[in-house]
């Protein structure tokens, strides 16, 4: 039975390979360890992590020492940011004696993908040259790439990408230059499998090539693979073959697929997106409906659908697009001033809430998630939230201004919350809808942010900001300049070295006194 619920996993058929491992599990009386396992993974593929857990739990009752079974535990909660039980479960593997190359491959993996989160680059390297001094694998040679590019040693992570992608193809009978890698994005590599890792190791080189040059034209067409590395490309037919690909069609569904700031920027493309289409349907999340409804001019052949978790934009046979792809997609990602600079959502009330003091907005953290591969990326791109907090308050000497919190989420902080009872940070945001955040933000002279949703709705109102950049950030904001093409209202202050904010403070507190003077004048 066992032989017959890998196929059907293999094949992406999840729930039903659930359905007979859960008959398989009871006919064996819950005895058998391996059938518990594969329970328990199934449960994890379908984000039914405590289900999940219960498994592996009575795995462990009966084979204390299973290596596979802690291996999913350790990335089970990872993905429910219990870190400590991570570690502790990632302690115990290792502690295993006579473990298998497998198995000291696969927690060395996991390992890996730990201390990423934890943002101890230099300790994941260490365990994936761990995994390679054992056998240079695709995931190995993948994982090397992701820390060295935290590391910002972007050559070194493009070669090793490199290597996994040809080793991939090697893997599978397959064998492609550098300049037939196009060829690859949306088709078959293997089992479900196989094909999703090709895609996102596709993926990743791209963006690899665009940290490099924003504007690298191989790199623009691999982010394209992005479209094709998750579940739903391959069992959903209506997914994979009603793609748009810019050609003109009679309906075109454009949908929000990433955060909220790629939604926000990517709607200056949808303009374009309608000269190419009949009819254009807007599917957007609830929290963005009234701001684009409110904001944002919609041409005339584009109606709005608001888009929720059951929602499936691609179903039936009309093309759609994710909006995050929608530049790449016109072939209007180039270098020049983007369809963004200028901004596309409307401002509406000037600053009159209080013409006798400037209003400086804060913006420190990139926010929460609920997955562990966003978070991780949201706390590279946080500031400590004094560090921004000096500068703002320093300026108090000169200026006469009251600084706001533009953080939903992080104003519990201890620091942050004795300055909001003192009355010295204002927290004028009580709601996640977007509408609510555009008021406030309008009403300010300067907002000084991370690289987060927010300031993406600041750049695309045209309001200043001073956007801080972590050391490697994301290639989007193109360039080495305190310039971007994305927002004409935006000034960059770069990190030079990973972790290390001193020159990026730096910058800001120039760029800010210019800014107030000039505004002061």
């Amino acid at each position: 039975m066992n032989s017959s619920i890998y196929h059907l996993e293999s094949k992406g058929e999840w729930e039903k390979a659930l359905y007979y491992a859960k008959e398989e599990v009871i006919k064996e009386g819950f005895s058998n360890s391996i059938t518990l396992h594969i329970l328990g993974r199934l449960y994890q593929r379908l984000g039914n992590l405590l289900s999940a857990r219960k498994a592996y739990l009575m795995v462990l009752e009966r084979t204390p020492n299973s290596p596979k079974t802690l291996n999913n535990l350790i990335l089970l909660d990872l993905n429910l940011f219990k870190i400590s039980q991570a570690n502790e479960w990632l302690e115990i593997a290792l502690r295993i004696p006579n473990l298998s190359s497998e198995e000291k491959e696969l927690i060395f993996t996991s390992a890996c993908d730990l201390k990423l989160f934890e943002l101890e680059h230099l300790m994941a390297l260490k365990f994936v040259d761990k995994q390679i001094g054992i056998r240079k694998s695709v995931i190995a040679l993948c994982n090397k790439s992701i820390c060295l590019q935290k590391l910002n040693r972007i050559d070194e992570a493009i070669s090793f990408q490199l290597e996994a992608v040809r080793l991939h193809l090697n893997e599978q009978g397959l064998k492609c230059d550098n300049n037939e890698y196009l060829n690859l994005i949306g088709k078959r590599c293997g089992d479900l499998e196989s094909s999703m890792r090709l895609q996102t190791i596709l993926m990743n080189l791209g963006i690899l090539k665009l940290s490099k040059n924003s504007f690298d034209q191989l790199g623009i067409k691999l982010i394209l693979s992005g479209m094709s590395n998750d579940r739903d490309y391959w069992i959903n037919a209506s997914k994979s073959k009603n793609i748009w690909k810019g050609n003109y069609v009679d309906k075109l569904i454009i949908w929000d697929d990433q955060g909220y700031g790629d939604s926000i920027q990517n709607l200056a493309w949808v303009e374009s997106a309608s000269l190419r289409a009949r009819e254009i349907e807007l599917w957007l999340r609830p929290s963005l409906l009234k701001l684009v409804k409110d904001r944002f001019i919609l041409p005339k052949n584009c109606s709005i659908k608001s888009l929720h978790d059951n929602s499936l934009p691609f179903s039936g046979s009309i093309y759609h697009v994710g909006m995050f792809f929608l530049p790449f997609v016109l072939n209007e990602w180039k270098n020049i001033h983007l369809k963004s600079y200028r901004g596309c959502i409307t401002k509406k009330q000037p600053n009159l809430l209080n013409q006798n003091k400037f209003r400086i907005g804060l913006v420190w953290s990139a926010g929460k998630h609920t997955s562990p591969q966003p978070e991780r990326s949201a706390r590279i791109r946080d500031i400590p939230f004094h560090l921004l907090w000096n500068i703002a308050s320093s300026w108090k000497k000169e200026f006469p201004i009251e600084i706001l919190s533009l953080q939903l989420t992080g104003n519990e902080e201890e620091v942050v919350e004795e300055k909001i009872k003192a009355g010295e940070l204002l927290k004028p945001l009580t709601s996640n809808d977007w509408l609510s955040t555009a008021k406030v933000i309008e009403s300010l002279d300067l907002l000084i942010s991370v690289d987060t949703s927010v300031a993406h709705l600041a750049g695309a109102m045209g309001i200043n900001c001073l956007l801080m950049l972590s050391c490697p950030s994301d290639w989007r904001w193109t360039g080495i300049t305190n310039k971007t093409l994305i927002y004409n209202s935006f000034l960059v202050c770069r990190c030079e070295q990973p972790g290390n904010w001193n020159e990026a403070l730096t910058q800001a507190n120039i760029l800010g006194i210019k800014i107030l003077s000039s505004k002061a004048t």
